[in-house]
């Protein structure tokens, strides 16, 4: 068995397309019958959108208009709205796919975070909401109910240019690991610390440092594993349609190593040697805390991963360097590097998110498929791909293979990281 998403894979969309448009327009036109005097226009410009959906030169974004109870889309940019803004397109692309549902405190940390990676590109809204309650609210049901089904751009390329990650794409085939700075901001790292030693309280001082299967242990987390930047180079590496491997936490204390010597991420799927000459699995270590001198850093050997295979007996961390991660700052690395830890010999303890993905036919160390149906709902489909709810691997019935999700794959181009669509069936 395994969990079904409330929207189905033929409901999503992508942000700002016609189809998008289209279901907007539905539903809203379902819902402004109740709301015969409702009266509200807002419109959005969206710079450097995805070649695929706009080829020309005129500008793309969308504009809604609501009017005595009917509804109006128009597929281009007006400022003659109530509501308008003008920002990059993928810098507002993952504030298009939260689903903020009715918790304010969860939504003021998700905006706040990711208008601190769209730094100003995303834009400032000119205008207001509505004023009259009821249409605010449908608005706020308008935009949860889009979030739930808007995919990410499927341009991995686009997506690396336009978040500036074309040196850390340039790193990671040079040296198999990269680093991005100011990923997440103090705030964030202050509820991810908290959320972390919560999880690991009460534990006798010799149990495990680790804390595990944390997609089913609160939101936070789940925002996490989505973050923009991170799951556009997963899907550089290893594809789209890949799988979060395993999440968990590391509470490191005084003198604690807690990966002596060196190791590769590939040591738990035991991959025969030669490794294949693609990635299978890659990793995100997040620096709640510092990750620098004295505080027990990661070691890495840079070019490592073209040994293709497994470290060898007795080697050393001789050759070596320190990745040096000031606190809000997220490690990346091919998964066939080779790495390890070092001793902390600073006092107090230092905490750390690792987040591993996998290419989607290699098998989790984590079994997210019948996650909880609540958990898929409030996020949207880039999560559910992660957990493997989306392709067709487990999923055969007595009469076959579950033919829509090979289709859907198929479509999505899982496994690939260049191109995308239709272009991918020949079609």
């Amino acid at each position: 068995m395994f969990t079904q998403p409330s929207v189905g894979l033929n409901e999503r969309v992508e942000y700002a397309s016609a189809e998008w448009l289209a279901e907007t327009q539905r539903f809203l036109e379902s819902r402004c019958a109740a709301h015969p005097g409702a009266s509200f226009s807002f419109s959005a410009h969206l710079d450097n959108p995805p070649p695929h959906l706009n080829g020309g030169d005129e500008p793309f974004g969308y504009t809604v208009r609501i009017a005595d109870g009917t509804v109006q889309t128009e597929t281009r940019p007006r400022t003659d709205v109530d509501l308008f803004q003008r920002g990059d397109y993928n810098a507002g692309l993952p504030m298009a796919w939260v689903v903020y549902g009715d918790d304010p405190t969860y939504r003021e940390r998700i905006v706040r975070e990711y208008r601190h990676l769209a730094r100003d590109r995303a834009g400032e809204p000119v205008g207001a909401m509505p004023e009259d309650p009821e249409l605010a609210g449908l608005l706020g049901e308008m935009h949860d109910h889009l979030a739930r089904r808007t995919l990410n751009n499927p341009d991995v390329a686009h997506r690396v240019k336009h978040y500036g990650l074309e040196r850390h794409v340039a790193a990671l085939a040079d040296t198999g690991y990269t680093v991005l700075e100011d990923a997440f901001t103090d705030e964030y790292a202050l509820a991810l610390r908290e959320e972390t030693h919560r999880n690991h309280a009460g534990r006798a001082e010799d149990a495990s440092f680790r804390a595990t299967m944390l997609l089913e242990r609160g939101q936070i987390w789940e925002e996490a594993v989505i973050h923009p930047w991170v799951v556009t180079l997963a899907d550089h590496l290893l594809g789209r349609g890949n799988l979060i491997y395993q999440s968990d936490t590391i509470v490191k204390g005084p003198g604690l190593d807690t990966h002596p010597g060196l190791h590769s991420d590939y040591a738990a799927s035991m991959v025969e040697e030669p490794f294949p000459d693609f990635c299978l699995e890659a990793t995100a270590v997040w620096a709640i805390d510092d990750f620098r001198g004295d505080c027990g850093p990661t070691v890495i050997v840079p070019g490592s991963f073209r040994e293709r295979r497994q470290v060898p007996q007795g080697t050393t961390q001789e050759g070596s360097v320190t990745i040096e991660l000031a606190p809000g700052s997220i490690a990346f690395w091919h998964g066939a590097t080779w790495h390890g830890s070092t001793p902390r010999k600073a006092a107090g303890k230092r905490t750390s998110l690792h987040n591993a993905y996998s290419r989607n036919f290699v098998r989790p160390i984590e079994r997210y498929e019948e996650i909880d149906l609540e958990i898929v709902d409030r996020n949207p489909p880039v999560f559910s791909t992660l957990c493997g709810l989306d392709d067709a691997f487990g999923k055969s019935g007595e009469m076959g293979a579950d033919f829509e999700r090979l289709g859907y794959a198929a479509r999505s181009g899982f496994g690939r990281a260049t191109g995308f669509g239709t272009e991918l069936l020949g079609e």
